[in-house]
């Protein structure tokens, strides 16, 4: 075996070693030092659970269950890169058009209008569609879609939520597999 081979390969796999990790030092930092920006908009997500999941006379909403929380949480500790700024440039898309079309916030507008942006989101997001698909493997989830799937996921998992809006029995008794609902029955919060 030559020696000038050998010791070129250990000194390039070393080199290679080191620079991989510097590079996903680098890349972790970055990632975590970004992440730190969501916590801004902590009242433009507030105002948003309470518009999707408001609090009626029968349960109370979203937003007393702290699911604004959660979605910070969340974004800042769960989420992917790509998911993270879908949903940044999602909130500050959203906060662009409220001050274009109205001239606040979102958080400052009329209940009428908060109303009006959430359905032109919903309408938006074309969530059935081929299209919407495929953009979002390559892209991501929507902005639209991973706020409403986070609103739904901390209201249901939530003591308020599970206990409130959902059936809840913490000792159920006897396993059934399937269970008919009656009518205008809650669903159940543990399955």
């Amino acid at each position: 075996m030559n020696r000038r081979k050998a010791l070129g390969g250990i000194l390039g796999f070393t080199g290679v070693g080191l620079a991989s990790f510097g590079g996903y030092k680098y890349f972790l930092e970055d990632l975590n030092k970004n992440k730190e920006e969501i916590k801004v908009y902590f009242d433009v997500i507030s105002e948003l659970v309470d518009v999707i999941i408001p609090t009626t006379a029968a349960s109370p909403g979203a937003k007393s269950a702290g699911v604004q929380d959660y979605i910070i949480y969340y974004m800042e500790d769960c989420s992917s890169k790509k998911e993270y700024h879908n949903f940044l440039n999602g909130l500050k898309d959203l906060q662009e058009h409220c001050l274009d079309a109205y001239g606040r916030n979102f958080e400052n507008c009329t209940i009428d209008q908060k109303i009006k942006q959430v359905e032109n989101l919903d309408n938006n997001s074309g969530s059935n569609s081929l299209f919407t698909k495929i953009r979002s493997k390559l892209l991501g989830r929507s902005f639209f879609n991973i706020i409403k799937t986070l609103i739904i996921e901390g209201y249901c998992t939530s003591s308020i939520g599970a206990t409130k809006h959902l059936t809840y029995l913490p000792v159920p008794g006897r396993y059934k597999a399937i269970i008919e609902l009656s009518p205008n029955q809650k669903s159940w919060a543990t399955k």
